[in-house]
């Protein structure tokens, strides 16, 4: 765009422009006649547009999904109306692996995989599957190679972009290393199309762990669970925790801001830990709009989750999460967190 736009302004103006190297080289010198002032003004406007997009381009947006808990009735257009609020990449839930790495699809509807597929294609965003649990973790590089097989197969025949790593639960930092090599290598070997997929894994509050054994530096992203703060009686999510575990990965261990990304609750809970979907909350009588507490359960209402999102662009961080979309309103309903979250990042109808 900009280049058209010099070759535009040397046309016009070369032959009798009395200041060639603002056409040239983006110098401008203390006088500017009308046509250099307008090329250069529009010069510095496409410089400063190709930097908002280079950096809206930076913010990744990954949302969970899963299929048996949405109702069938659903609007057809439901994964469109989800990228077009700004998530670029639907997380799929419903994968086991095995002992003997075979990886096998557990929801029943695989239509949802191909009406996913067709939105992302539509909106250049992205698939993935999460995995759950490594039983193979000790069983060496034989084994590893041949999950990278399996995940090789499973990206071809769903046409996936990426594989999302949620095992919470190493026993030791050896298996932690293990961990961190696996997905290291997956990574490298498994690949759609011959590019290598996005690697995401989930995350918790053990940063100077993952400091140590080098966790986000394999993977596209960490996606920190910012929503397991059980106990605390603000609620399991509120923004002052948030805050000072964003603090704690930037400033006290050092970690890279843009390896972040900050998750977020699409469902409330109460001090019990029990939990309830946020569309039975809204139900019930919630305000979307209101300060995230209603008869005992804490949840992110729209401004709560806004207020996470300026924390996010504010701090330099990669993203956001949330877990998980069958949680929410359908995301076309102004009530809903997902249309909350669309107004904070592509703001519009």
């Amino acid at each position: 765009m900009a280049l058209s736009k010099w070759a535009l302004a040397d046309s016009q103006y070369n032959e009798t422009c009395a200041h060639p190297e603002v056409l040239f080289y983006g110098v401008y010198p203390g006088y500017l006649c009308e046509p250099c002032w307008s090329i250069a003004m529009s010069s510095i406007y496409y410089l400063l547009l190709a930097a908002v997009i280079s950096q809206s381009k930076a913010f990744e947006f990954y949302a969970y999904f899963i299929g048996e808990d949405l109702p069938v009735t659903r609007n057809v257009s439901y994964f469109d109306d989800i990228f077009s609020a700004g998530v670029t990449e639907v997380i799929f839930v419903g994968f086991s692996l095995s002992a003997d790495t075979t990886i096998t699809r557990t929801f029943s509807n695989e239509n949802e995989l191909l009406l996913a597929r067709q939105a992302a294609d539509t909106h250049g965003a992205r698939v993935s599957f999460v995995l759950q649990s490594i039983p193979f973790i000790n069983d060496g590089p034989a084994a590893f190679s041949k999950f990278y097989a399996s995940a090789n197969d499973m990206v071809e025949k769903y046409k996936f972009d990426g594989i999302n790593f949620d095992w919470e639960f190493p026993r030791n930092v050896d298996e932690w290393n293990k961990y961190r090599d696996l997905m290291k290598g997956t990574k490298e070997n498994v690949k759609k199309n011959g590019r290598n997929v996005n690697v995401s894994v989930a995350i918790g509050n053990s940063y100077a762990l993952y400091k140590s054994v080098g966790l986000c530096g394999v993977v596209d992203k960490c996606l920190w669970m910012g929503y397991d703060n059980r106990g605390d009686p603000r609620g399991h999510s509120n923004i002052y925790w948030v805050k000072n575990m964003v603090n704690e990965w930037k400033n006290v261990q050092g970690l890279p801001p843009a390896k972040f990304a900050l998750g977020v609750p699409l469902y409330g809970e109460n001090g019990a830990g029990t939990q309830i979907n946020y569309f039975q909350l809204v139900e019930m009588g919630a305000d979307p709009k209101g300060n995230g507490s209603f008869k005992g359960y804490f949840f992110d209402s729209q401004p709560i989750l806004q207020e996470k999102i300026d924390l996010c662009n504010n701090e330099s961080l990669g993203g956001l999460m949330a877990w998980q979309l069958g949680s929410d309103l359908s995301p076309e309903d102004t009530r809903s967190l997902i249309y909350g979250i669309k107004q904070k990042l592509k703001p519009g109808p």
